[in-house]
């Protein structure tokens, strides 16, 4: 956390950083994924509200920001929008993206929180910076029609349909 919130303060008081994007493994505490999440140990949930709080008071001094993690698979666009943050300083921009070919899992409970929520898909986040350093994020799912034929000659077809029609809980 010293590191942490040691680069945020000299990135508050830099004019010339107008972006953070915070990405971490798991998901800070309280989110939509609340159940595999920093929310699932006591000093995952200090150090992560501690961190939300830096970065929404950065957010309020009008830098851009946005929160990635990856820990649970599947996609999510929007996971902060939690009765907890709506309560407690406000929502950050935040995304799940752990669509990487691990076993896929459910979406949570109040997943229709989220912008998006989608299970058993394969993708990835694409980032595009405007020049005042705002962000889209577009989350491109990759279909089974994708795979390269190399892949698929050496993994064989059926092994890679079962990747994507059996990979899931």
């Amino acid at each position: 956390m010293r590191w942490v919130e040691g680069v945020l303060a000299r990135d508050e008081h830099d004019p010339g950083i107008k972006t953070i994007v915070a990405a971490m493994h798991e998901a800070l505490p309280d989110s939509i994924a609340i159940n595999h999440s920093m929310s699932n140990y006591e000093s995952g949930r200090r150090s992560g509200h501690q961190l939300y709080a830096d970065l929404l008071r950065l957010q309020t001094q009008g830098k851009h920001v946005y929160v990635l993690a990856s820990h649970s698979h599947f996609f999510m666009d929007g996971i902060f929008n939690t009765e907890y943050w709506r309560n407690h300083g406000g929502v950050l921009p935040g995304w799940i993206v752990g669509t990487a070919g691990a076993h896929r899992y459910k979406l949570p409970a109040h997943s229709a929180d989220a912008k998006i929520a989608k299970t058993n898909v394969y993708g990835y986040l694409l980032a595009t910076v405007a020049r005042n350093g705002d962000m889209r994020f577009d989350f491109k799912e990759v279909d089974e029609r994708d795979i390269p034929e190399s892949v698929v000659r050496r993994f064989t077809p059926k092994f890679v349909h079962q990747c994507f029609v059996g990979n899931h809980d």
